[in-house]
C-alpha cells in the first residue's frame, strides 16, 4: 500500500493571492506525493481556473522536470521537502513566467514521468520506478495470431490463433494457455516445456503475427475516425497516423478517456502541438485496450467594437489581449484603449467581465493577459 507523504497547503491571512503585486484568479495551493511500489503520484493542487500550463521533461543528464503556471500566485514556501525517493523535492519560483506566474521544479531521483493528467483540482503526474520498456509489454488476447519458430525444427514452426478460452494448440505441447501473457512469457514457457520433455536446448522465438484482441477508438477531427487494433507499444502518435492525421479543423487538444482499475472513467489531456514536437515524452501516451481518443475542434475567441476587423478568430497558442487586437487589424481611431472588456464564461454559465488597460500594456506597465476559448473582447468607443 502506498504511503501518503506530507501535503503542503497555502497558509496565511485570508484574501486574494498576489503575483508581483497584481491579484491573480488562480492559486497554487499545494504539492503532494503519494508513493507506491511501482513509483507514485504527484498532485499539483490548484484553486481557480487551470492556466495554460506547460511541462518540460528532463533532458539527458539532468533530473529537473519543470511545470510553468502563468497567471498563477501562491503562498507556498520556496522549497518543499516531499519526503520520498522518487521525487524528493519541489522548488517554487515566483514571477518566473511573467509579472504573475509560478514555476514548479521537481527533482526526479529514482524514476521517470509516465504521464500527465488534468483533474478538476489541478494536475496529476504519475511516476514509475521501472524502465519505460518494462511498461510497454503487450499482453496477448483472444483472436491474436502467434508465430512460433523453433530453430532447426521446421515441423514446429507454426502460426496459431488464440482461441476463445485463451489457449493455443501447439505440436508436442497440446493446449497451452497464453491469454494475458507477454510474448516473452510465452516464449519462456514454450522453451521450458520443449526443453524438459522433447528437445535439447531448444531455440524458440515467439512473435505476434496478427493483432486482433485489443482495440482503441479515435473520434473527432481526424481524417478517418474509427476503431483501430491495439498493437504492442502503440502510442497516441501511432493511432493518429493510422487515422490519417488530424483534419484542418483540429484543435490543439486530444482527450483520452480510459477506464481505471475501479471501473470509473478518467481523462488524460494531450497537447497536439507538443505531441508533434521533438520533446514529446510526456504527451505521447502509451495506449491501453479500450482507450477512446477525441481530437477536438479548433477553439475560437471573439472580438468586436472599435477594431478594424471584428469577428471570430482561431485561438492560437499563447494568444493574449494585445495579440488578439493586432490580429483584428488594430484599434480604430475612436477606440478607448484604457477600458477594453473581456467577457468569459464561468463554471456555472455566468459570464465574468474584466477590464484591461491596453495602453498600459503597450507602455510596459501592465501584464498582457491570456485569452481563453470563447472569450469575447469588446473595445468600446471613447467619449470625447
Amino acid at each position: 500500500m502506498g504511503l501518503l507523504v506530507l501535503m503542503h497547503f497555502a497558509t496565511g491571512p485570508s484574501g486574494p493571492v498576489f503575483g508581483q503585486g497584481q491579484p491573480v484568479a488562480t492559486t497554487l495551493e499545494g504539492v503532494s506525493f503519494k508513493e507506491a511500489d511501482d513509483g507514485g503520484v504527484l498532485q499539483v493542487q490548484i484553486a481557480g481556473p487551470l492556466p495554460a500550463f506547460s511541462c518540460t521533461v528532463p533532458a539527458p543528464g539532468t533530473r529537473d522536470l519543470v511545470i510553468e503556471l502563468p497567471g498563477t500566485g501562491t503562498r507556498l514556501p520556496d522549497r518543499l521537502d516531499l519526503k520520498n525517493a522518487v521525487v524528493p523535492e519541489a522548488v517554487i519560483e515566483r514571477g518566473a513566467t511573467g509579472a504573475s506566474g509560478v514555476r514548479v521544479k521537481l527533482a526526479i531521483d529514482r524514476g521517470f514521468l509516465a504521464r500527465i493528467e488534468q483533474s478538476e483540482h489541478g494536475l496529476i503526474l504519475r511516476f514509475a520506478r521501472s524502465s519505460p520498456l518494462e511498461m510497454t509489454e503487450y499482453r496477448v488476447g483472444v483472436g491474436d495470431k502467434l508465430e512460433i519458430n523453433v530453430f532447426g525444427h521446421e515441423d514446429l514452426s507454426k502460426v496459431v490463433e488464440v482461441r476463445a478460452d485463451g489457449s493455443i494448440n501447439y505440436p508436442l505441447i497440446g493446449d497451452l494457455r497464453v491469454a494475458g501473457k507477454t510474448v516473452a512469457e510465452i516464449d519462456g514457457e514454450v522453451t521450458r516445456i520443449l526443453g524438459k520433455d522433447y528437445l535439447v536446448d531448444p531455440q524458440v522465438s515467439v512473435d505476434v503475427r496478427e493483432y486482433q484482441s485489443q482495440w482503441v477508438t479515435i473520434i473527432g477531427e481526424v481524417r478517418t475516425p474509427g476503431k483501430y487494433v491495439l498493437r504492442r507499444n502503440m502510442r497516441v502518435i501511432d493511432v493518429l497516423a493510422e487515422a490519417g492525421g488530424a483534419s484542418k479543423e483540429a484543435g490543439s487538444q486530444i482527450l483520452i478517456t480510459r477506464q481505471s482499475e475501479d471501473g470509473a472513467p478518467r481523462q488524460i489531456v494531450v497537447d497536439r502541438d507538443r505531441l508533434l514536437s521533438q520533446n514529446n515524452q510526456d504527451s505521447n501516451v502509451l495506449l491501453q485496450h479500450g482507450d477512446i481518443l477525441a481530437v477536438g475542434e479548433k477553439e475560437v475567441f471573439y472580438i468586436r467594437g472599435e477594431v478594424t476587423k471584428p469577428g471570430a478568430y482561431l485561438l492560437e497558442s499563447g494568444m493574449t489581449v494585445l495579440k488578439a487586437i493586432s490580429l483584428a487589424g488594430g484599434f480604430t481611431q475612436f477606440a478607448n484603449r484604457k477600458q477594453v472588456d473581456v467577457l468569459r464564461a464561468g463554471g456555472s454559465g455566468v459570464q465574468s467581465k474584466s477590464t484591461v488597460n491596453v495602453k498600459a500594456i503597450e507602455d510596459g506597465k501592465k501584464e498582457d493577459p491570456p485569452i481563453r476559448p470563447n472569450d469575447t473582447i469588446i473595445v468600446p468607443r471613447r467619449i470625447f
